[in-house]
């Protein structure tokens, strides 16, 4: 049987607590204030971290306004 080792066939799922959430997007934040920038870097690189901050800025919008209390 012949395996294939192309990363394209490998999807994960990890499960965070908005703690998690938060901590994670800082942390992206704060890559993509000290990226160093081409060509040091891969210019990919850039662009995937600012994917990442959005998608990680939607989970936390996401969350704010599901547990939105608006009796207080």
């Amino acid at each position: 049987m012949e395996h294939s080792h192309d990363p394209e066939d490998y999807d994960f799922e990890l499960c965070l607590t908005v703690q998690d959430v938060r901590m994670l997007y800082n942390h992206i934040c704060y890559g993509i204030e000290t990226w160093p920038g081409s060509p040091r870097r891969p210019p990919e690189e850039q662009e995937y971290l600012k994917y990442m901050k959005h998608q990680l800025f939607a989970m936390l919008a996401d969350y704010s306004f599901t547990e939105l209390d608006t009796d207080r």
